[in-house]
């Protein structure tokens, strides 16, 4: 997404389409948590299984690029338009389900791990693709990103 904010002024983005976005630094901490209760717990059959790792809340790709985008804007990054379109405007080979999301319940049952919502790591995510150490925060003057 950043690379095509880049290069074009307005993007076409499918809005019917539902998932739940996922930051790979979220599910590596999740699987990190789910092995450490493994490994306290070896004898707990309910902590094995077949698990949903996802990011908190929904979003449609038009969503999620509109929020890439904000969030690349805060930081002084390219900000394209996003033209909604449904999916029959955007063919592509991959058949994609509509619906796409996933119920974590069982995770936050057995576990006891609620990834965070999808907006706030792609916020993080965006910064840390993008190099920044200082982030503007309206709050205060600054926020300290460790990488």
């Amino acid at each position: 997404m950043l690379r095509v904010g880049v290069e074009q002024a307005e993007l076409r983005i499918v809005e019917d389409q539902i998932g739940n976005p996922t930051s790979a630094l979220d599910l590596a901490d999740a699987i990190i948590i789910m092995a450490g209760n493994l490994l306290s717990r070896p004898d707990d059959q309910n902590l094995r299984g077949i698990f949903h790792v996802t990011g908190s809340g929904e979003a449609s790709w038009a969503d999620f690029a509109s929020e890439i985008f904000s969030a690349c804007a805060d930081l002084g990054g390219p900000n394209p338009s996003i033209r909604r379109i449904p999916s029959a405007d955007y063919p592509t080979p991959a058949k994609r389900p509509a619906n796409s999301r996933l119920s974590n319940e069982k995770l936050r049952q057995r576990h006891g791990i609620v990834l965070p919502h999808w907006r706030s790591s792609t916020h993080a995510i965006v910064r840390r693709l993008l190099g920044a150490r200082l982030v503007p925060d309206r709050n205060s003057s600054s926020e300290r990103i460790d990488q």
